[in-house]
């Protein structure tokens, strides 16, 4: 029995630690995605962040992941009063490192202070990378970022808060269900995009959107993924053996 419950206990250790290296990934890959290939092209796919690269154009002084600060301690306070424990501690871990990491490789990325504040394409990382005229490129691979970024942050068990949140508190008050109330809130913010940046930006930041929701939706599907195999025969005795 002892043995029995060793085990268990070293076997939920390493649950635990691929968990937490899912979201730790997640984050970075996620923080990456924006840095990269979202705020400088003023994209907003949707979520805290997107409603935060819109606020850092009126207020380039501020950044992204700064913003995203603003908006998610409050969210989380209030996610914390409404759900109590059913909120958990990797959904706060996670909310606290997205921003922060988005901070400080944006401050390494750009190579002045006026080229992060403007999120100038053509100084990021030297131009190495600058997809100014290639922007359904740039969306793409920003959107499947963001994707991959939080489909792995969701497979550790945690959430990116933001939107979450919000999702959760409509669903708990309304009869909309997660994904709808999501999609709700994400939508609203994309919409905001078409009046801030004009239409070409706001369809990238929609085709952004749905790209982000496919590469989600495929990885959270992995997670639950089996097969079935049917057999039908009139000896079964050989086959079970």
């Amino acid at each position: 029995n002892f043995s029995a419950l060793t085990m268990k206990n070293i076997d939920k250790l390493k649950s635990d630690i691929k968990s937490w290296i899912s979201i730790f990934v997640g984050c970075i890959i996620l923080a990456a995605g924006f840095v990269f290939f979202v705020n400088p092209y003023n994209f907003v796919p949707g979520g805290v962040y997107g409603a935060s690269i819109v606020l850092h154009n009126l207020f380039p002084s501020i950044q992204v992941g700064t913003f995203g600060y603003m908006f998610d301690i409050p969210l989380l306070i209030t996610g914390m009063l409404i759900f109590g424990r059913q909120f958990g501690g990797r959904t706060l871990l996670a909310s606290c490192i997205i921003p922060g990491v988005m901070n400080l490789i944006s401050a390494l990325a750009y190579p002045t202070k006026e080229a992060l504040q403007a999120l100038d394409p053509a100084q990021l990382l030297g131009g190495a990378i600058n997809l100014s005229d290639h922007l359904m490129l740039a969306c793409l691979f920003g959107g499947c970022m963001l994707g991959l970024g939080l489909g792995l942050v969701v497979r550790g068990d945690a959430t990116t808060g933001g939107t979450d949140i919000v999702a959760m508190i409509l669903k708990k008050f309304t009869k909309l269900n997660i994904g709808k109330a999501l999609f709700c809130s994400d939508f609203v913010i994309v919409l905001v995009s078409f009046a801030v940046f004009g239409i070409e930006t706001g369809i990238f930041s929609m085709l952004g959107l749905l790209s982000k929701a496919l590469v989600v939706d495929n990885i959270i599907d992995s997670i639950y993924l089996s097969k079935c195999v049917t057999i039908v025969t009139d000896n079964p005795a050989p086959i079970c053996d």
